[in-house]
């Protein structure tokens, strides 16, 4: 179970390389741009997802309080993506150190950010995080063919597998 763990999130630090490389050619307008969905512009979801990653992996981490890391960001898309690509290579970090599926299988407690405590197991935390960057990245697709971009590599998880051999 663990190399399937492995697998998620190696595919998700590889996907979220592929759009964040195309985010950090967009204009500081064009990022700000109202677009609608979940969150209105690319900067809006970007940061989402961001905040997301980070907070999953602070809860891992058993860190209290969650800090957001986009509560005090000021900077563009480049330093967005780059601080979301390593949140999302600390979760990877943090997974390739479960010495066994035992330590997917564990449950921990943490609060929700409306301070309830909650309980789930690693391993369910880990596919939801894969999920939720997996949605919002398809809605930051649309929002670049939107914005004009015409060439948008495959984000498709059997494209990394084919890729990674």
């Amino acid at each position: 179970m663990k190399q399937i763990f492995l697998d998620l999130l190696r595919y998700n630090v590889w996907a979220n390389a592929r759009i964040i490389s195309l985010l950090e050619m967009l204009t500081e307008e064009q990022s700000l741009q109202s677009l609608g969905g979940s969150f209105p512009s690319v900067r809006d979801t970007t940061l989402h997802i961001w905040n997301a990653e980070s907070i999953w992996w602070q809860r891992l981490m058993m860190h209290e309080p969650i800090i957001l890391p986009t509560e005090h960001f000021n900077g563009g898309m480049k330093e967005a993506g780059e601080a979301w690509q390593l949140v999302s290579k600390e979760l990877l970090n943090f997974c390739e150190k479960i010495y066994d599926d035992r330590g997917l299988e564990h449950e921990f407690v943490y609060h929700t950010l409306k301070k309830e405590p909650m309980k789930s197991k690693v391993s369910e935390c880990l596919q939801h995080v894969c999920n939720h960057s997996t949605f919002h990245r398809g809605q930051l697709v649309n929002y670049l063919r939107m914005l004009g971009v015409t060439k948008i590599p495959s984000t498709d998880f059997i494209t990394f597998c084919r890729e990674k051999k």
